[in-house]
């Protein structure tokens, strides 16, 4: 890390203070924060959630967790959860992740007027924006094992000639890596760079290794069909800039009459850099839902980096949406704990804790309090039926 560290801080040195100045909202008169038009309030306790993304603080004491737009934090063995970004009015907040000494909770929030990265203290305080690019839109932030980075995958959202070709400046005229892709940026903000940029599309999800030399991430194809392996991991070596397969399997060509084994997607690697949690579709499974049958159903499997054996180690989890959906990330985000014995993970609306070495999964309960003030929105009602319907095309 200790070129990629130098080169890093020669880019913050140099830009921060352009980026910072550069960081004025087009419509100041617009705060996202503000609610609009005729506004109600909404108040409630739950004890489940729908596609919490968790993360587990270094000490292995306490999680944190999305929920609704808002961050909550609560003890490890569960309880009362308390939310930590109440005060950022109508804004969303979501994907948490804990700073390697537990200090720092870096999450991604549009309260700026874009989903840009952002950090506040581990108690929910002093929140501040690593960057603000009305242009960038960030997702699943990921630290480096010193405290001192920070890694999101980047998705460029401004304006565009002839709906196709976005509009570069002079400087990313000449810049390779484009606008998205993997970027890494100094906690105190900066420009960032590109580890894996536009010319490799699709990449995301990324997770450092412990020893801060590897980055795991996954690819997707355009057509991101899990079951025909157009999501498959990566290994990218910072020192070097070389990228190896940890997986592959691909049914196009000689093979496109039958599936594969479901891809691999979503990739979380252990503790100590030996094993790499991953989600993978059973292509011949199913799953059950109010009387209704259908799939692939996705599991977690592990694979170990040393032999390149792999096992499925809970079997169902959440559905990946890996087809071309909206969703922020393919899977809710899960973590390791601390010693390696245990992960933890949403699933079924609820928080598990998987015991790796039984396979034994428990259930972390939790209540929330959720507050929330909604906007006057463009709305009309209608109705999703569970029952049987006649499908004409």
């Amino acid at each position: 890390m200790n070129s990629l560290r130098k080169i890093v801080r020669i880019a913050v040195l140099f830009s921060f203070a352009a980026t910072s100045s550069a960081a004025t909202q087009e419509n100041d008169d617009w705060d996202v924060t503000l609610a609009r038009g005729a506004t109600r309030e909404i108040a409630f306790t739950t004890d489940e959630g729908t596609w919490m993304s968790v993360d587990i603080a270094p000490n292995g004491q306490w999680i944190t967790f999305d929920l609704l737009g808002h961050v909550y934090r609560m003890p490890i063995n569960g309880g009362q959860a308390t939310v930590l970004t109440q005060q950022s009015g109508v804004a969303v907040n979501y994907h948490p992740r804990v700073s390697p000494d537990g200090q720092t909770i870096a999450f991604i929030s549009d309260r700026g007027g874009q989903n840009n990265l952002w950090l506040m203290d581990a108690d929910g305080s002093n929140p501040r924006q690593v960057f603000d690019d009305q242009n960038i839109r960030a997702a699943l932030p990921a630290w480096t094992p010193d405290g001192e980075y920070i890694l999101v995958r980047r998705s460029y959202v401004g304006p565009a000639t002839g709906n196709v070709v976005p509009l570069l400046t002079a400087e990313e005229q000449e810049t390779p890596q484009g606008r998205n892709g993997i970027w890494m940026y100094h906690r105190d903000g900066g420009a960032g760079i590109a580890l894996i940029g536009t010319e490799t599309p699709g990449a995301t999800w990324p997770s450092v290794s412990p020893d801060g030399r590897n980055v795991f991430y996954h690819l997707s194809r355009a057509d991101r069909d899990a079951l025909r392996g157009h999501y498959q991991v990566q290994r990218l070596e910072l020192q070097t800039g070389h990228r190896i397969d940890i997986t592959a399997g691909d049914a196009d060509g000689p093979a496109a009459s039958r599936v594969t084994s479901g891809g691999a997607f979503a990739a979380e690697v252990s503790p100590d850099g030996r094993w790499l949690a991953f989600g993978r579709h059973i292509p011949d499974g199913t799953i059950s839902f109010k009387g209704h049958e259908f799939g692939p159903r996705t599991a977690l499997w592990l694979r170990d980096l040393e032999t390149g054996a792999e096992r499925i180690v809970m079997d169902p989890i959440s559905v990946a949406i890996e087809s071309g959906s909206k969703s922020l990330r393919v899977l809710p985000g899960y973590d390791w704990t601390p010693d390696g014995s245990s992960i933890v993970i949403s699933q079924g609306g609820k928080i598990r804790r998987l015991d790796i070495a039984t396979g034994n999964v428990t259930t972390i309960p939790f209540t929330a309090n959720v507050n929330r003030t909604l906007s006057e929105m463009a709305y009309r009602p209608f109705r999703i039926s569970d029952e049987p319907f006649e499908a004409r095309f």
